[in-house]
This record gives C-alpha cells, sequence and structure tokens, in this order.
C-alpha cells in the first residue's frame, strides 16, 4: 500500500502556545471532559438504536455552513438521491434553497446562552425527535460530528460523520483543526488524538472528501469510511472552454486566512511578472487580511497585475474568464474551488497537499507543486501560458477528469452508501 505523509498546518500549534498556561490547561480540560460525557451519554442510550432500514430516509444535519455553494456541493446530491425523502439543515441561517431541504435555525435567545455549537445541537434533537428522522449527521469532527452522534443515539437512529477537514481534525487532538477550544490546547496531544479516533470507530458512517483521508481513518481502525467529495452541477457553466471569454492569466479563489497563503501566490505572480510582464491575476474571496494582502501585493509591485474581487456567489462568472487556477494553500482536503475549476475545464496549479491528487494528476490534468517551490509554481504557470497546445490538452483532460465530481456521480455514491447499510456497530 502506498505510504502517505500526513501533513498539518504546524503554525497553528505555535500560535496555540502562545496562550497562557491558565488557557491551555483549561481548554484541555474542557475537550477531554466533552468528549467523556459524549461517550457517557452515547453509552447509555446505545440500547435504544432502531433499525429501520427504509428505501427513503429522513436526515438531520447539522455544521457551521460557508456558502449556498458549499450546500449545492454537499447536500444537493443527497437530496437529488433516491434514498432521500427529506433534509433538515440546521445551521446559524438560512441558505440556498433546494427541493426536500427544510432550514432550521436556533433561536437567538437560546444561542445567547449557550453558544451556537450547543444551540445547534439542542434544535438537531427537537427536529430529530419530532419528525422520525433517520440519520443525524455532522459537518467536521469538532464539535458537530462528536454532537451528531449524540443527538442520533439519544433518538436511536444513525449517525454520519462528514470528515470536511480530513486528518487535520484529529491529529494531535484537534490542535491543528482551527477549532475553538481544542486549537487553544497548546499541546500535540496523542492521547486525546486517540480519544477522539475511538470516537469517530462508533460512528456509523464516515464521510471524507477524498482518499487519503479514507486511508488515514481506516488506517487508525475505523470502519465504514466512503469518499464523497461532493459533486457541481454541471448545467449552470456554459463556454466552458471557450477561449474568447479568457480574459485572464491566472485565478486563486480562497478565504483569505494565513492558511491560504495568498502571500505565496503574490510571490509566484510577483516571480512570472519578470518572464511575462502583462501577467494578470484575480483572487476571489473575503476575509479580515483582505487590506494586509493589499498592501503586500502593491509593495511587490503588482497594482496592475492583480485585482482583488472580495467575497461573492458568482465564481462561475469568474472562473469562466480565466485560463489557469492556482491555489498555493498549505493545508487542504478537498477543495470545492478545485473542483469548480475543472468543470470549467481549467488546468489546475495547487499546492501537493491534502487529497488534491484526488482530481490533480500532475503534468496531465494540472500540476501539483511542493508548497514551498515558487519557483517549481512559476515554471508550471509560464509553460501553460505560452504553450498554448498544452494548456488546451490539460483543460480537456481536467474537464474529462471533473464527470468524477458532479452532482450525479455525488448521488450515485449516496445511493449505494445507504442503500446498502445495515445494522449499526
Amino acid at each position: 500500500m502506498e505510504k502517505y505523509e500526513y501533513t498539518v498546518q504546524k503554525s497553528r500549534l505555535i500560535d496555540s502556545q502562545k496562550n497562557t498556561l491558565f488557557k491551555q490547561l483549561l481548554s484541555r480540560f474542557v475537550v477531554y471532559q466533552i468528549i467523556t460525557i459524549s461517550n457517557l451519554i452515547t453509552t447509555l442510550f446505545s440500547n435504544k438504536y432502531k433499525n429501520k432500514n427504509k428505501n427513503k430516509n429522513k436526515f438531520v444535519f447539522m455544521g457551521r455552513f460557508e456558502s449556498d455553494n458549499w450546500i449545492a456541493a454537499h447536500i444537493k446530491p443527497l437530496a437529488e438521491s433516491n434514498v432521500c425523502a427529506h433534509i433538515w439543515i440546521v445551521a446559524d441561517k438560512k441558505m440556498l434553497e433546494i427541493d426536500n431541504v427544510t432550514y432550521v435555525t436556533p433561536s437567538l435567545f437560546v444561542q445567547k446562552i449557550f453558544g451556537s455549537v450547543f444551540a445547534r445541537t439542542y434544535t438537531a434533537y427537537k427536529v430529530t425527535k419530532n419528525n422520525d428522522v433517520d440519520y443525524v449527521g455532522g459537518f467536521h469532527l469538532l464539535l458537530n460530528g462528536i454532537f451528531a452522534h449524540v443527538v442520533a443515539r439519544m433518538n436511536g437512529v444513525k449517525s454520519i460523520y462528514f470528515c470536511v477537514g480530513g486528518w487535520s481534525e484529529i491529529i494531535g487532538g484537534g490542535v491543528y483543526s482551527g477549532t475553538p477550544i481544542f486549537k487553544n490546547t497548546g499541546k500535540h496531544d496523542c492521547i486525546l488524538e486517540g480519544w477522539l479516533i475511538n470516537y469517530i470507530k462508533k460512528i456509523d458512517h464516515v464521510v471524507t472528501m477524498g482518499t487519503k483521508a479514507k486511508l488515514y481513518l481506516e488506517n487508525k481502525g475505523v470502519e465504514n469510511v466512503v469518499v464523497n467529495p461532493g459533486g457541481i452541477d454541471k448545467t449552470v457553466f456554459e463556454n466552458l472552454l471557450d477561449d474568447k471569454n479568457k480574459k485572464v492569466d491566472l485565478i486563486l479563489v480562497a478565504r483569505l486566512d494565513p492558511v491560504k497563503r495568498i502571500d505565496r501566490f503574490l510571490k509566484v505572480v510577483e516571480q512570472l511578472k519578470l518572464k511575462l510582464p502583462n501577467i494578470s491575476a484575480l483572487i476571489i474571496g473575503g476575509g479580515n487580511r483582505l487590506q494586509e494582502y493589499k498592501i503586500l501585493s502593491e509593495q511587490l509591485g503588482l497594482n496592475e497585475n492583480v485585482k482583488f474581487i472580495g467575497a461573492t456567489g458568482d465564481v462561475s462568472s469568474y472562473l469562466s474568464c480565466a485560463r489557469i487556477f492556482v491555489l498555493t494553500s498549505d493545508s487542504e482536503g478537498l477543495p470545492l474551488s478545485c473542483m469548480e475549476a475543472a468543470i470549467h475545464g481549467l488546468p489546475i496549479v495547487a499546492s501537493d497537499i491534502g487529497d488534491l491528487s484526488d482530481l490533480i494528476e500532475s503534468g496531465k490534468t494540472g500540476y501539483l507543486i511542493n508548497k514551498d517551490n515558487i519557483i517549481g509554481f512559476v515554471d508550471s504557470l509560464q509553460s501553460l501560458l505560452i504553450n498554448k497546445d498544452l494548456a488546451e490538452s490539460v483543460s480537456l483532460a481536467a474537464l474529462h477528469k471533473s464527470e468524477t465530481f458532479t452532482l450525479h456521480a455525488a448521488s450515485n455514491i449516496w445511493d449505494k452508501t445507504l442503500g446498502q447499510s445495515g445494522s449499526s456497530k
């Protein structure tokens, strides 16, 4: 079996260690209590489990959902599958309207008293109890995935954990996850990591975004793991390969968070400009680092080359006008943005991290580059920009590969996974 390196964003541990010792110790105490109490509750209610085995199922999902595009990619395929009767989404706000999907928002009073995660958990419990639900799921282990399993067992139904962040949600006890409380422990905690793995083993279905995350969990003894990265509705995209629309050389789509390494992307563009003075790039995404990155862009002399668009709900129109998609992150799972880029037929040049190798076959559908190798990014991008035949070949290969990541493909995975699911663990 091929051996993978499971990298994490080490800067998050360094930042965590900057907390006061009291805050670190308090955070460790709280997270251990959360796991202990959750284990106790699920054990007490384990005999309540009811194996329904219905052809059409009802689902309750809880999470902090990022965007309508994210909902469309991960919820819509299940909503349109043969195994779905209805879905309730417990979230902090209503989002994209989809047939068979109802949004339930916790009351502001409960959120104010208990916080958003506990408010979602309480609301999910009530919705599950009142609607003869068959599955309760959580997106990200910490804490929605943990509490979704609690809600499921208390109602005698099956649980689903969406491992969106891959192994970074688990390694070191969650200190690399960026999740409140867990990220403040200040310690790579192997014992807590083991507790999290043992907890995941009790969950009925684990859904990862890519192959490497699945192998990581299976190597830890987790069963019932399936890869389902979600799916994109291809019907919303037009003129995918119309070169007349290609007015921008490079595009990066990501929230403006340090892990996305927008600074690295700007340095790549700076080096490319030495060879291609008229290089043009768009950065799509919002975040509190926007002004910081604009200043860096100006310092690098890129005012005429790089435009910051900010957050937008119309990513598709920007992808349609770009030649190459770039991702320079330090850590990823299998980003929705890359899947959308492939369906637009864009060659992808990205950091060799996470599960990106599921989508990008280096040299064929794009290029995977060591994340610290700026020259590697520059050389690959220059080749694609000056060699039209190469760019067209990679574009067509990316478009062909994208068939694996369509809404229909994701729906089929749900049919196969839940259509044949058996009794609980």
